[in-house]
């Protein structure tokens, strides 16, 4: 599947690892083996704290979210707790699919809160992150739209990624996962069709310069971003 979460993210991983002088590879998931202690919450939320300090005007466009892991699938009745320097607990609700509900803020990452798992010690997780856009499924779009969402989140990844944005991985396009088919129009009323993988059409503004909409043949299930070439 070329949406960028199951892509990009494990590049913005190893950028968080590597800015954090830790030897790691590229990997779609971020994995740790302390539970049953307490574990620093930037290893939990690797790539947060530079997200976060970007400013929310730049990164309006694109969300971050995380996911626990284990074994690969999400693990059942697993309990995360936040625990700031000052000893303040807050849970970290998960949900059914083993998705972070609550995320610790800037201030709680610079002040180096720790996270608890309720498991048991020999217990091994990882962690997903999840890139997406913030365009919610819809049968047309607003090209102008669909473009600013590429740009800004380009820029606010390599803002993120500091010294190391030349190797930060680039968002071509918007992609919409189950839409089966999709065209491009232009203002004169002409349409091009939009390129298809298994089922999921996908937009590159620079295959489609000077349409004005994209019309989706099906409701998408979900809307992400695609960052191939092609």
């Amino acid at each position: 599947m070329t949406l960028s979460r199951h892509a990009a993210a494990p590049a913005l991983i190893a950028l968080a690892l590597a800015s954090a002088t830790l030897t790691s590879g590229v990997f779609a998931t971020a994995a740790w083996a302390d539970t049953g202690k307490t574990v620093p919450a930037t290893k939990v939320f690797p790539f947060l704290e530079a997200f976060l300090k970007v400013p929310a005007n730049e990164r309006s466009r694109m969300r971050v979210s995380y996911s626990l892991r284990q074994g690969g699938k999400p693990p059942a009745g697993v309990k995360a707790t936040l625990i700031e320097a000052g000893g303040a607990r807050t849970p970290l609700p998960i949900d059914a699919a083993g998705r972070f509900e609550r995320t610790p803020t800037l201030a709680q990452l610079q002040a180096k809160a720790q996270v608890t798992l309720d498991a048991p010690p020999e217990t091994k997780f990882g962690i997903a992150m999840d890139l997406d856009p913030t365009l919610k499924p819809a049968m047309e779009y607003e090209t102008r739209d669909l473009v600013a969402t590429v740009t800004e989140t380009n820029a606010a990844i390599r803002k993120a990624a500091g010294p190391m944005a030349m190797i930060a991985p680039t968002m071509t396009g918007i992609a919409f996962a189950k839409a089966e088919s999709g065209v491009a129009v232009f203002p004169n009323g002409a349409s091009q069709p939009l390129p298809v993988v298994e089922g999921m059409p996908y937009y590159r503004p620079e295959q489609f310069k000077g349409a004005v909409k994209v019309r989706l043949g099906r409701m998408p299930a979900s809307v992400g971003f695609y960052d191939k070439k092609k």
